[in-house]
């Protein structure tokens, strides 16, 4: 004999299961997009960086010689960087790259990226972008 009061148990259940794995792979797909784009977000910085390593600043090269390394130039630096974050956006919409010489190393450029992401399913709930950033360093390649 069955009870009446168990009927539809398994409907709720299921329900409610389903419910919580559909939150859950909302959760991981938010997460593996922070995840990738930080990934990203890194590789452009450290790309960015290595362009902007290569630009000795020839002036100083022949007005004060060789010191211990290359120093390098602030507006070809500038430059590259400006012409990678360009190239990066076709990828990386919103993308921000800025570069610089290393003030206590004038062989060393540093990136610095930016990049603002927007959470496909849990920004349904409230929570907002998220906002990421990379730093990326890199040596001139020649010594004297």
């Amino acid at each position: 004999m069955r009870r009446r009061d168990d009927e539809g148990t398994i409907l709720f259940l299921t329900i409610g299961l389903t419910v919580v794995l559909m939150l859950l792979v909302a959760v991981v797909i938010d997460v593996s997009k922070v995840v990738l784009a930080k990934r990203a977000l890194a590789a452009s910085a450290d790309g960015a960086a290595i362009a902007a390593a290569q630009q000795a600043d020839r002036r100083s090269i022949v007005e004060n010689g060789l010191g211990e390394r290359v120093p390098l130039d602030r507006a070809e630096v500038a430059d590259v960087v400006a012409q990678y974050q360009d190239e990066a956006r076709g990828e990386q919409p919103g993308l921000e790259l800025v570069g610089d010489v290393d003030p206590g190393d004038p062989s060393t450029a540093v990136v610095q990226a930016r990049r603002t992401v927007a959470l496909p399913f849990v920004g349904w709930l409230g929570v907002g972008d998220v906002d990421l950033r990379a730093t990326a360093h890199a040596r001139s390649p020649v010594t004297p």
